[in-house]
């Protein structure tokens, strides 16, 4: 009877063990598929961050949107980010006034990791947006 009761703890124990790794694997899976989201969103924060720079900056509000956009796809496009595969948008609205805001909204729309294998559709879209206010005294227009 004793033996009997260990062999049942045994395999109580195995299945217990079983189901632990099999929760293991999948929030394993779960992380690597935020990795994509965050690399994008950090990179995201990166471009509307120096777009919103470059827009407060200059006295020139054409110029200042054309730099503007070139500086955030710069960044959007370097070699640190790592984020193949990921779409982005770059919307710059120019401050329209000496001392008035502009704004910088970068979108992104990172692919899910394992998407086949899970059969998750496609996320939507994210942002990351900046307000930034020109400085007056450069901003004689």
């Amino acid at each position: 009877m004793k033996d009997h009761h260990r062999k049942g703890e045994c395999g109580q124990a195995l299945a217990e063990t079983a189901l632990f790794a099999m929760l293991a694997v999948l929030m394993a899976f779960g992380l690597l598929a935020w990795i994509p989201t965050h690399r994008a969103r950090t990179a995201a924060t990166a471009a509307a961050y120096a777009c919103s720079q470059f827009l407060s900056q200059s006295p020139d509000p054409s110029r200042a949107q054309r730099n503007a956009v070139n500086v955030a796809w710069k960044t959007l496009n370097a070699d640190w980010s790592a984020t193949a595969g990921v779409q982005y948008r770059v919307q710059v609205t120019p401050p329209s006034g000496p001392g008035l805001p502009g704004r910088c909204l970068v979108s992104f729309q990172a692919r899910t990791l394992f998407d086949g294998l899970f059969g998750l559709s496609q996320g939507g879209w994210n942002s990351e947006w900046f307000i930034s206010r020109s400085e007056t005294w450069k901003a004689r227009w």
